[in-house]
């Protein structure tokens, strides 16, 4: 991350006033996506949400106390009893599934590279720097989605695979085949429709197609693959308009929906109430 400054600060100098102005505000930006967001752990008990059958999904592990997509972060969503657990997966250059949300290690590694064109050697050189608890975890290391299927086997917590981007499909049998190995629940969500519809060519396992703000189309789209439901941002004011409107008519249309990744109670009690029973979160258990 060091050097990412340095060279946004060299820019900054080098550049015009305007292009200082800039880049002085993608360093502001890149501070701020590198801060942790302080988690407030909540749970459903003595809610109206207790007793009832909503399924809460640990959002790329139980992140609120541990490093995202990593080992700790599955172990301390199984001990909290997280029906789901959810990742997000590249591919590296020599073959191996791991888990990394972003494009580039820079946010959450020691050094920046980008996790498909190195490979899982390469990246075991790397540890984690960041994350809630960070100091309690020495040398933390990339996590397999190998591995993340032993975690999520060890506490019964069903497996929500996010595919990032579809650079990688022409290798998703590959990930299709090690969730059968596994005795393990599994469910593929996608921001893009043509790797939904390459998954549902290759399994049964329930897909959802990830959007930000629902819109009908996207809704027509999902109804053209059997078992494949809508997983919308649960904090976007615009599918919470209108008393979730855009929400109830996913459940019109026979469309089942997911949302992603709401920390707000009264929020997830509307949701609930509107339809959605499937929600993952950074913070809220049982």
């Amino acid at each position: 991350m060091k050097n990412i400054y340095k060279g946004l600060i060299a820019a900054a100098a080098a550049g015009t006033a305007f292009g200082a102005i800039q880049v002085t505000r993608s360093i502001m930006w890149f501070h701020n996506y590198c801060k942790l967001v302080p988690y407030e752990v909540k749970s459903i008990k003595g809610t109206e949400l207790e007793g009832t059958d909503i399924k809460l999904t640990a959002h790329r592990g139980f992140r609120a106390v541990a490093p995202e997509n990593t080992l700790p972060a599955y172990d301390e969503a199984g001990k909290a009893g997280f029906w789901g657990a959810e990742c997000d997966i590249y591919r590296t250059k020599d073959g191996v599934w791991i888990l990394h949300h972003d494009p580039m290690t820079y946010r959450m590694m020691n050094k920046t590279v980008n996790p498909e064109k190195v490979t899982y050697d390469e990246l075991l050189k790397l540890h984690y720097t960041n994350g809630h608890n960070i100091n309690a975890y020495t040398d933390l290391k990339i996590c397999t989605l190998e591995e993340f299927y032993g975690k999520c086997e060890e506490y019964n917590m069903r497996a929500i695979v996010e595919i990032k981007y579809n650079r990688s499909i022409k290798y998703f049998e590959e990930i299709v085949e090690m969730a059968k190995r596994y005795k393990v629940e599994t469910t593929y969500i996608a921001f893009d429709f043509e790797d939904v519809v390459r998954l549902r060519e290759l399994c049964d396992f329930p897909l959802y197609y990830l959007v930000y703000d629902i819109h009908k189309e996207q809704i027509e789209q999902a109804k053209t693959i059997e078992n494949c439901g809508i997983s919308y941002d649960g904090n976007d004011k615009r599918n919470l308009a209108n008393d979730g409107a855009m929400i109830k008519l996913c459940h019109e249309m026979g469309v089942h929906t997911a949302t992603w990744a709401v920390d707000d109670l009264e929020i997830i009690k509307n949701l609930y109430k509107w339809g959605t029973k499937y929600i993952t979160t950074n913070s809220v258990t049982y």
